[in-house]
């Protein structure tokens, strides 16, 4: 199937109007948002910004923790779907402003610059690497100087990966591991064109949970990740 990014808007309005301010409107693998909440929270810890934008926040339900948990950073939340800030609501920390905006329309996202721009699993929603590559430029141009941006997205190279140690070890591959709406990245043209730093937050969650068992991820989760395995990635661009 080729998406649109109509089609895609559309798939995240019907997650939204399905789900509403619950965790799983934006990933069913509860654990694994877990994960990447934590994650995160370190990785803004560490950069110390003073104004943050969560691009493809949908409901909201990540950007209200970061924002509770560091109430002297301004954050702004921001998604294409109407629906998705729609639940996003009014009930967040004083710190925490959402509004509809579209990273491939500048013109529409929140004026100003940002120390820090992050996102989770939002760019590769984008259906084309022209558009990918489009939106991260806007992105750029967003921060501040001396600014980061911190892209939590799923890579095609790691699913690559996982799959091939599962058929090593006598397993099945694992389909459907990236969706019709989405396009992972790739490592190497992250590297090649952006200069980012791969960081594998999820390494030793991926490996215990996806090779050897679901019922480990628990324990995953109290571990530190470990090698350069697993699909969820932070791409670190400077």
């Amino acid at each position: 199937m080729t998406a649109t990014i109509n089609d895609i808007r559309s798939f995240w309005d019907d997650r939204a109007r399905q789900f509403g301010s619950k965790a799983r409107a934006t990933l069913n693998e509860s654990p694994l948002r877990r994960l990447e909440i934590r994650t995160m929270i370190g990785q803004i810890a560490a950069c110390r910004p003073r104004r943050v934008l969560d691009v493809g926040c949908g409901n909201g339900f990540s950007t209200k923790q970061f924002a509770a948990r560091f109430p002297e950073i301004e954050f702004f939340g921001v998604d294409y779907s109407e629906e998705m800030i729609r639940h996003a609501g009014d009930d967040g920390p004083d710190n925490c402003r959402f509004m509809v905006a579209d990273v491939l329309k500048p013109q529409t996202l929140p004026k100003g610059t940002f120390d820090l721009i992050i996102t989770q699993r939002c760019l590769q929603n984008i259906p084309d690497y022209s558009l990918q590559k489009q939106a991260i430029e806007n992105l750029r141009k967003l921060l501040s100087s001396p600014g980061k941006l911190l892209l939590m997205e799923c890579s095609k190279n790691g699913v690559r990966q996982l799959n091939k140690v599962r058929l090593a070890l006598g397993r099945e591959t694992i389909g459907n591991i990236q969706p019709w709406h989405n396009r992972f990245f790739l490592d190497g043209r992250m590297v090649r064109c952006y200069g980012a730093k791969i960081i594998h937050f999820s390494s030793t969650y991926m490996f215990l949970v996806k090779v050897v068992h679901p019922r480990l991820a628990k324990i995953a989760l109290v571990l530190p990740p470990v090698g350069r395995f697993g699909y969820d990635k932070l791409y670190v661009i400077d």
